[in-house]
């Protein structure tokens, strides 16, 4: 595996996609009512389309998305630093750090049951990271995922993933539209969910080493072109998603039900396959699209992308207990679901961050989040 130039269009991608969390999490007590409850509001209005059509686009390219670039980062800090100190870095910001803040922030409602809440994809993440870092030991798979492929080759390589996608969805023994759902506690561990996305974790690895891909994914006609078929399959997916619902005879009472219809309505079982399918076919042209886009007008770092960054990881971290709550009282407060949205991601932004410098940033707590190296707070005879 020979180094390369670090990619910061990639730094962005990875930025986005956690600060999308808070998107994400704004609506949460409309389509969770079991978070408002929480906050003594019952019979909450059910979450308006918008806010589903917004989490479709968002949940389908996001996770995988993140866990590519996971593994393009694996491979360079690889070759930076050398196995040994690449995993016991991951080992400490993202193994130990989800188990602190995961237990955190188990304890606040008095109980501790080992519940990951919103860093179960760190839980996940790290499985692959210990996983890769194991198979890194052996000469044989260095050499493949240092392998150099052909146009043909990744298109083959993105068929398998399709393939792939559908067999863990069957050996999770649900045909549910979600495709997955986020595991409630440490033994809670989906081994569909799991094989889903570790093909993505090793393409990020993969692609590392076929960096000449970048020079094709940045021109102007395949952005273009990749953001047209973005939109076209995104649009028939949520077509396809319409349907599968009508299909169904089950009363859909979001409010009461929450996430649970899911789980327990039976859809058709051709039309929920289509939309799987769909689901991943999305998720392959959003992720190519986004990756072109970025690495077309994103060539070079500086101050602020520097800060943007540095943010994601704690801001992703720390922001679902503010979001809610602020969402919560937002809703109680008379306003609308779109100014809720709105001003819990910009409120809970600035709150995250606030929450981030003064917690974390100054603290020996970013020894777990941003490493000793880059900590302001050092005690001297750790430092040589």
């Amino acid at each position: 595996m020979v180094e390369q130039a670090r990619n910061y269009s990639f730094d962005f991608l990875r930025s986005i996609a956690m600060l999308l969390g808070l998107a994400v999490h704004a609506p949460l007590i409309f389509y969770f009512p079991e978070a408002a409850s929480e906050f003594a509001i019952e019979n909450i209005e059910p979450a308006e389309n918008w806010i589903w059509h917004m989490l479709d686009f968002i949940t389908i390219w996001r996770m995988p998305i993140f866990f590519l670039l996971s593994g393009f980062f694996s491979v360079l800090l690889i070759n930076k630093i050398g196995l040994k100190k690449y995993t016991l870095d991951r080992f400490i910001r993202i193994g130990l750090t989800c188990l602190f803040f995961s237990a955190f922030f188990d304890i606040l409602d008095g109980n501790f049951d080992l519940t990951l809440n919103h860093l179960w994809f760190l839980y996940y993440l790290f499985i692959f990271i210990i996983s890769f870092s194991f198979l890194c030991l052996f000469s044989r798979f260095r050499i493949l995922i240092s392998k150099k492929l052909t146009i043909r080759g990744w298109m083959v390589m993105l068929l398998l993933l399709i393939v792939i996608g559908q067999l863990s969805i069957l050996m999770d023994g649900t045909l549910s539209p979600l495709l997955f759902y986020p595991p409630d506690t440490y033994l809670d561990l989906s081994i569909g969910a799991l094989i889903y996305y570790l093909p993505f974790y090793l393409l990020g690895a993969l692609l590392y080493s076929n960096q000449q891909l970048f020079q094709i994914l940045q021109s102007k006609r395949l952005v273009m072109i990749m953001g047209l078929l973005s939109v076209f399959f995104f649009s028939l997916f949520l077509y396809v998603n319409h349907l599968m619902f009508e299909m169904t005879k089950y009363d859909f009472s979001f409010t009461q039900a929450g996430s649970d219809i899911f789980k327990h309505t039976e859809f058709n079982p051709m039309v929920v396959i289509v939309n799987n399918l769909l689901k991943q076919i999305n998720t392959i042209t959003w992720i190519i699209f986004l990756i072109s886009i970025s690495t077309r007008y994103i060539k070079s770092n500086n101050n602020t992308l520097k800060w943007f960054v540095e943010l994601s990881y704690p801001v992703y971290i720390l922001h679902l207990a503010p979001v809610t709550i602020i969402s919560a009282e937002l809703y109680i407060f008379g306003l609308n679901q779109v100014s809720i949205f709105i001003l819990s991601i910009l409120i809970g932004f600035f709150v995250s961050v606030i929450l981030y410098y003064v917690t974390i940033k100054f603290t020996p707590l970013n020894w777990l989040v941003n490493g000793y190296r880059k900590s302001f707070f050092k005690i001297k005879y750790l430092n040589g």
